[in-house]
């Protein structure tokens, strides 16, 4: 028998980046405010969504980390059954080989201090009370979110550690992913 989660325990963050400032050399992504608000309508859909409204918030360009952030952490303490949190927009890796999420004033040149970390959005995940936790990315480099999961002290333990978290990417660590010019959605999150 499947069991849907329960809407009132759960929340969705939707979270997307499709401007950023000129001269930033990152371009547009029209489709993520596509991507956004498509997800969102599935999610909450009257006869087949998952979710009341109220418990699907969207930051749609959000200004800072600290705005994500914030939007972040409030549904994810406010999840106790299913927290799915979905980014779309660019991909950054800093020196260091960490995943960075681009926001609208992000500079390619300093992602630790411009984008959203996704270490920090693990954080937030593994906090939250949420049975279960999905995330979802659709941004270049992801699959190094999957890395990221795992945790540094193996295979096993990181299992162990983030037991009912799944993690869907749009690519794998090393490579780009598609937002095909002119299309409504980006290849990922498009329909079929």
């Amino acid at each position: 028998m499947t069991q849907f989660p329960d809407p009132g325990r759960s929340r969705a963050v939707l979270i997307g980046t499709g401007s950023h400032t000129e001269g930033s050399g990152l371009t547009d992504l029209p489709a993520v405010h596509t991507n956004l608000a498509a997800l969102r309508a599935v999610l909450t859909d009257p006869d087949t969504g998952v979710l009341p409204p109220e418990h699907c918030v969207t930051a749609a360009d959000p200004g800072t980390p600290a705005e994500a952030g914030a939007v972040l952490a409030c549904a994810a303490q406010q999840a106790t059954d299913l927290l799915l949190v979905y980014y779309s927009g660019h991909g950054l890796v800093d020196d260091r080989g960490r995943l960075h999420l681009a926001l609208p004033q992000t500079e390619p040149g300093q992602p630790r201090w411009s984008s959203l970390p996704f270490d920090t959005l693990r954080e937030e995940l593994l906090d939250s009370p949420a049975v279960i936790r999905v995330l979802i990315l659709d941004c270049c480099f992801s699959g190094r979110a999957i890395e990221a999961m795992g945790g540094p002290d193996g295979e096993i333990s990181g299992q162990i550690d983030i037991a009912g978290t799944y993690t869907l990417a749009s690519t794998s660590a090393t490579t780009v992913s598609y937002a095909p010019r002119g299309a409504a959605h980006t290849a990922f999150t498009g329909p079929c």
